[in-house]
């Protein structure tokens, strides 16, 4: 039997009873100088720890950030909790954006931000960006496409 992929964003449930906020929640980033700045890994650090913290503000949940940085350290000599912190940040940038990515799409950006973590920024920064020009109330009532 053909199982369908199942992805770690099919999973994740955000809260109803949180209250809307009516302001902007995350200011727009530079893609351009985030992928520059990923090249070298410290780099990257601040920026994932950023995304995630612009994903649980968008998505108003209580993931915490540095769990999730703490996972990627190590994570670079142990290669699961690695590969499960990247996934895991591509998951929360298409729920927080609203904007996911195809199957295959997502896979390779999983695969390829592991090997190259600078692709990261490239892909994800301008979904952000892209929801954070979105009123709070109006993204919330967007569905994941």
């Amino acid at each position: 039997m053909n199982q369908p992929l199942v992805r770690p964003q099919d999973h994740l449930r955000i809260r109803p009873d949180t209250p809307v906020r009516a302001q902007r929640v995350i200011p727009p980033r530079s893609t351009a100088l985030w992928t520059v700045l990923s090249l070298p890994l410290l780099g990257y650090f601040v920026w994932y720890w950023l995304a995630l913290r612009d994903c649980s503000r968008l998505v108003d949940d209580d993931s915490e950030p540095w769990f999730w940085m703490a996972m990627l350290f190590p994570g670079l000599i142990l290669v699961i909790p690695y590969a499960a912190a990247q996934a895991r940040v591509v998951a929360r940038v298409e729920v927080a954006s609203r904007s996911s990515l195809s199957s295959a799409g997502y896979l390779a950006l999983c695969v390829g931000g592991f090997l190259l973590p600078a692709l990261m920024p490239l892909v994800l920064q301008p979904r952000l960006n892209q929801a954070a020009r979105i009123e709070p109330a109006k993204l919330r009532a967007t569905p994941l496409r």
